[in-house]
């Protein structure tokens, strides 16, 4: 039977474009080694690769969360630790200006040596983090503590809640602090009126007034002692968090990557094959361009 040289051709001519089609479809999966580049590839696999896509950006925002609060408490931790440093130099201030024979220089020296640690313990107070002050509770733009005219320090401004961020599966952690339970707690004054009437007692010499103020800032170092122990507590917890969002996050991207991603082995054959086809094709579009009217008449 003659065969029609027009529908030889166009067989041929359709030939290499399907396989030119299959051979650019191998080679776009080899090059981006992603199995589903649309929806239409695989729609079941494309639902689950938006699941798994919003999952690791949860993660990930969880894991820069954790980074942030890791600072931040580091921030408090290192804080808490001049408080405490500060409160054990005034107490030996203090001592040193005890008895019955100094001179009144040397209480004045000690009474200023006092008031400088003062200050310095104001300044640790109003600690701040990228613009937020640590021990204002949950007013984070208010200073816990201001001075007035000739320095008098304020009252607490902060407030007494504290504040905490949420690192996924009912984990929160606090990052923010009453600095009112640091600098006074159940005591009837905080730790600046404490240290005003210290200076005032070293001034006097009243051996009694130091005594009190001494033991007073025993309890000003117990209360940041306490707050210094929570946010070690807290800081070991993030490093625990940060451990399970990593792992949460290679189990996730694993899961993506078997949904998304090809089988090099696999796509690298196939692109082989659809090359072949295609060449073979090629040839065979050649023979066929290649017969003569004197052919077809035959």
């Amino acid at each position: 039977m003659r065969v029609v040289f027009n529908a030889q051709f166009r067989q041929a001519a359709d030939e290499i474009n399907r396989t030119a089609a299959d051979l650019a479809a191998a080679q776009q999966l080899v090059s981006s080694g992603r199995r589903i580049t649309m929806p239409s590839d695989d729609p079941a696999g494309a639902s689950a690769a938006v699941t798994d896509h919003a999952a690791l950006g949860a993660l990930d925002a969880y894991t820069k969360t954790a980074d942030t609060a890791t600072s931040r408490l580091t921030v408090a931790d290192t804080t808490l630790s001049d408080i405490v440093a500060k409160l054990s130099a005034a107490q030996t201030a203090a001592t040193s200006a005890r008895g019955s024979l100094l001179s009144q220089s040397q209480r004045d020296a000690a009474a200023a040596n006092l008031q400088g640690i003062t200050d310095a313990l104001f300044s640790d107070v109003n600690a701040q983090f990228h613009g937020a002050y640590l021990f204002s509770g949950t007013r984070a733009t208010t200073a816990p503590y201001t001075t007035g005219a000739g320095g008098v320090i304020s009252s607490y401004q902060g407030d007494h809640a504290t504040m905490s961020v949420d690192l996924g599966q009912g984990h929160p952690l606090q990052v923010a602090f009453d600095g009112n339970a640091i600098t006074q707690g159940n005591a009837s004054v905080d730790v600046f009126a404490v240290l005003t009437n210290l200076i005032t007692a070293v001034r006097a010499g009243d051996n009694a007034g130091i005594g009190q103020g001494m033991a007073d800032l025993d309890r000003a170092i117990d209360r940041a002692t306490f707050v210094q122990t929570q946010i070690g507590t807290n800081l070991s917890a993030l490093d625990d968090a940060r451990m399970r969002l990593r792992a949460s996050r290679l189990d996730v991207a694993a899961q993506l990557s078997r949904t998304e991603d090809a089988d090099m082995a696999s796509a690298i054959t196939e692109m082989s094959q659809a090359d072949t086809a295609y060449r073979a094709a090629l040839g065979a579009f050649s023979r066929v361009g290649s017969v003569s009217l004197m052919d077809y008449l035959r």
